[in-house]
């Protein structure tokens, strides 16, 4: 992740699938990461009205937490 980054969110298609891979720096808690996707679902739904009105969609996807070793 580049510096100052504190969650970066990727979506791609890939043999006809749609993927997603989400990074978060190490110091950003459960809580904030909940938070930030919470402001950019509203932010969605404030640019784009008409996606968040009348429709629902469900997506599931799973997302693994890589651990890195810390080197000294």
């Amino acid at each position: 992740m580049n510096e100052g980054t504190l969650v970066s969110i990727d979506i791609s298609r890939k043999n006809g699938e749609i993927r997603y891979k989400v990074d978060c720096s190490k110091g950003v808690s459960s809580e904030e990461l909940a938070h930030y996707l919470d402001e950019i679902i509203e932010g969605i739904c404030t640019w784009k009205p008409d996606v968040c009105e009348e429709t629902v969609k469900t997506i599931v996807g799973t997302i693994k937490i890589k651990e890195k070793a810390h080197s000294k």
